[in-house]
């Protein structure tokens, strides 16, 4: 097949892909149809499907399926995948970094995405699978302070006080000291950590709803979003998974692999974060707590010898996907030769890039 066969040639603007994708199917039934070939370990329809976001460019939610997939699904079942997925998002920003940004819809034609996509969806199909997270459910009366108080199972006040800052919210310590209790050695409860965690989400909700205002925390600074993101109380969250698996006293197998592991969880749930990614990606936290809770192996490999060969078979076949998703292309009309002169330019423009970057990385290699 030639590298024509497969080349997307579509006039369409990325505006023009808001509810649909690529082949004009509905973007929440392609997001379905998505997770269930993963779900059910099938390959060819999972690539067709992934096809469909990059064509029209929607990466981020390419990107929020495969965490919810990490997350939700797969989780103790392959406890490396987050480091794996974690260096491919690396890949991905590097790629995207040479002349792409602004420039999306190109990327789809780059052989690299094509075959990055690839790699990943193979790789979530083929890991074994978990029963699937269940979302705690918080009811309104368990905000009440007589309700609350039959909840309370933290024999002191002290397990919060490592990470809890001058400005942190008041109205939060206790549960944070209960969410801190059981993720401990002391309690390894997971259902209650959980509990915790979404009492937690949930009353920042509550806040904006009610009171108008944004409940807000101390700075972490070290949290990699943007600065204006640096103060939602979550993040009180994440600090105390990751130093609580850094203390003396608890005993965990495996600690610098597992320390590892939840910082890469902490990177991916960061990715081009907003508020609303929170309800999105609730089950890496989940991910997160079952690690520091419940019995797992860090032995195994993330992509399992007897598999490898079908992964290297689907990255060197995915050009015929994206042959079968041309034929949904809306061909340029008489403007066509304009089109093809402002595709050749970008093409040069990235390529110059890329050389560029290529030539800087080699320069610091040998200094």
């Amino acid at each position: 097949m030639s590298k024509m066969d497969a080349e997307i040639n579509d006039m369409r603007l990325m505006s023009e892909f808001k509810g649909t994708t690529f082949s004009k199917y509905k973007k929440s039934d392609v997001r379905s149809e998505l997770i269930k070939c993963i779900l059910d370990g099938k390959i060819e329809p999972a690539c067709n499907w992934s096809s469909e976001f990059i064509c029209a460019g929607q990466y981020l939610e390419l990107w929020d399926i495969i965490l919810t997939m990490v997350g939700k699904h797969i989780h103790l079942a392959n406890t490396k995948l987050p480091l794996y997925i974690e260096m491919r998002y690396d890949v991905f920003k590097q790629i995207m970094s040479n002349g792409y940004v602004g420039n999306e819809l190109a990327l789809r034609n780059n052989q690299k995405i094509r075959n990055l996509f690839a790699e990943i969806v193979c790789v979530l199909c083929l890991s074994n699978k978990k029963h699937s997270f269940q979302r705690v459910d918080i009811r309104k009366d368990e905000y009440d302070i007589t309700t609350l108080s039959t909840k309370l199972k933290a024999p002191n006040v002290e397990y919060v006080n490592a990470v809890f800052e001058k400005e942190d919210p008041k109205e939060l310590f206790i549960a944070l000291n209960e969410f801190a209790y059981h993720i401990s050695g002391d309690s390894k409860n997971n259902l209650l950590a959980c509990y915790w965690l979404e009492w937690i989400l949930e009353f920042n909700s509550a806040c904006k709803t009610k009171k108008k205002e944004v409940c807000k925390c101390s700075r972490r600074a070290s949290i990699p979003v943007e600065d204006k993101y640096q103060m939602d109380p979550v993040w009180i969250l994440w600090e105390i998974i990751i130093k609580s698996v850094k203390c003396e006293t608890f005993i965990l197998p495996k600690k610098p692999v597992v320390n590892k592991i939840l910082t890469s969880l902490l990177h991916l749930y960061c990715m081009r974060f907003t508020p609303g990614a929170k309800a999105k990606r609730r089950y890496l936290l989940y991910f997160a707590i079952s690690l520091l809770t419940e019995s797992y192996t860090t032995e195994k490999e993330i992509i399992l010898p007897q598999n490898k060969g079908m992964v290297d078979l689907v990255v060197q076949k995915i050009n015929s996907v994206y042959k079968q998703i041309k034929k949904n292309e809306v061909a340029p009309a008489t403007d066509y030769l304009m089109q093809n002169v402002k595709r050749s330019d970008l093409e040069k423009t990235i390529d110059k890039i890329e050389k560029l970057n290529s030539f800087t990385q080699f320069i610091s290699k040998k200094e």
